[in-house]
């Protein structure tokens, strides 16, 4: 058995074995993230296969999520409210996500396909005080704002490599430019936030997918992320030498771990597709050459299923 919550065996669990040196409630998943982020600063962390433009390093990371903090800090976002993100893959995603937990905040990752009654619902019952979009998806959240009934401020990230933004939606008072979130901060600024977050602080909040009754919220802790992180290290033994490809949405749990959590704590690479068909993967796997590949069955059904209708029409 592995255990994670305490630090010694006891009689009720003599078999326990014990993972890492930090003393229960010592270390949090920011704590382990920003060392990392700092020790491979000139490192490639992310990037948008076969897009030049669009490559991160872990100094990138690191800066970005300390602007996203700031911002949140200077919005009036405090340790515990909780921040949407909706959105496709993209680091601006990673960024967005890292910042809003690395400020204590909440993080609630919505599928961004979803019906506008049901992202609604969400935020309504998650009482998200601010939301990260994607910029493809600027009408879709003013509609949801007019739903809600209430102001909303949502910070908005460019998914054009050359920065062109679609045009906002008429009257779009309360929509923010990410870039203007991610600017480069002084350190003097950032000291000046209060509450970091702490072990048993809650990180995430994952709304699950309804298949057996309502969805509902399941909040995760910065301990269960440290929890999960062992965990994984102690059973697959992942180098920073991994190249990840990503082919599932980050708005699902295994993607995160794998990807904003595994990944940023390890000092692995990440690719993202530009879009996600047989042709790009096959390209990426030549260019990028990856390692791991987060995915799940499903997914080659459906890759093997389109190419042999190809071959049949």
């Amino acid at each position: 058995m592995v255990g994670f919550y305490r630090n010694q065996p006891t009689a009720e669990w003599p078999d326990i074995k014990i993972i890492g040196s930090m003393p229960f409630m010592q270390e949090t998943f920011c704590t382990r993230l920003i060392e990392s982020l700092r020790s491979r600063s000139e490192k490639t962390a992310m990037r948008i296969v076969g897009d030049e433009t669009e490559v991160y390093t872990f100094g990138d990371l690191l800066r970005g999520i300390n602007s996203i903090a700031i911002g949140l800090d200077k919005q009036g976002i405090a340790p515990g409210d909780r921040v949407a993100l909706i959105g496709e893959n993209h680091p601006s995603w990673a960024i967005a996500y890292l910042g809003i937990i690395y400020r204590g905040g909440v993080c609630v990752p919505l599928d961004p396909h979803g019906e506008i009654e049901t992202l609604t619902n969400f935020l309504e019952n998650s009482e998200a005080r601010l939301a990260f979009i994607d910029d493809r998806f600027n009408e879709k959240f003013k509609s949801i704002g007019q739903r809600l009934g209430r102001n909303l401020p949502a910070v908005v990230w460019k998914t054009d490599a050359a920065g062109n933004c679609p045009a906002q939606p008429e009257n779009s008072e309360g929509f923010q430019d990410f870039a203007d979130w991610t600017r480069e901060y002084s350190a003097e600024e950032f000291n000046e936030i209060r509450g970091q977050p702490q072990y048993c602080d809650t990180a995430l909040l994952m709304y699950t997918s309804g298949t057996t009754g309502t969805p509902k919220g399941v909040p995760l802790t910065h301990g269960n992320i440290i929890a999960e992180l062992d965990g994984i290290n102690e059973v697959l033994k992942i180098s920073e030498n991994e190249r990840i490809l990503s082919l599932l949405p980050l708005f699902h749990a295994y993607l995160q771990i794998v990807n904003l959590w595994v990944a940023t704590t390890l000092g692995c690479e990440v690719g993202y597709l530009k879009e996600l068909s047989p042709a790009e993967l096959g390209e990426a796997m030549k260019s990028f050459k990856p390692t791991i590949l987060t995915t799940v069955p499903r997914l080659w059904y459906l890759f093997h299923k389109k190419i042999f209708d190809a071959v049949k029409g």
